[in-house]
């Protein structure tokens, strides 16, 4: 339950992770109900292409996941992206993000990380190997983001 999860976290990581929370329904609300010229905005930015050798919080990333596992909707990777990608954004952190594809029984799957200073910061190596990187050429990204909204 999402109390538990909560009132298990230290005091100092139950403000984020309730930022987190909210967050996550500020993106699935964005994500399900506007079109993507709306928010496209918020992805694709200068700010993505800044390097910061800012390092990210110790445990940042895994309350903010811990928010998106314990929410009352599905939160998928971009969602899990977008959310990390906002917060860290307000610490003036800008992690790259990048889009995979793969082809399991003849379906194919989208998937989507964070990295930051060319280490992966919201995922683990073993699943990002999994999936071909896809570069984007400008314009082309809404079709890396409708396969995974």
């Amino acid at each position: 339950m999402m109390a538990d999860a909560f009132f298990r976290l230290p005091s100092s990581h139950k403000k984020l992770f309730i930022k987190a929370w909210l967050m996550f329904l500020i993106w699935d609300w964005r994500i399900s109900k506007q079109p993507y010229q709306k928010w496209k905005g918020h992805i694709f930015t200068p700010d993505q292409f800044q390097s910061t050798k800012t390092p990210v919080p110790e445990s940042f990333i895994s309350v903010i996941e811990k928010a998106g596992r314990h929410h009352i909707r599905k939160m998928n990777c971009l969602r899990r992206c977008l959310v990390t990608m906002s917060l860290l954004n307000d610490l003036q952190i800008y992690p790259g993000l990048h889009f995979g594809v793969r082809v399991t029984a003849g379906k194919t799957e989208a998937h989507c990380w964070l990295t930051h200073d060319g280490i992966i910061i919201n995922d683990s190596h073993d699943v990002v190997s999994t999936y071909t990187e896809l570069r984007t050429k400008k314009g082309s990204e809404q079709a890396f983001l409708s396969a995974l909204t």
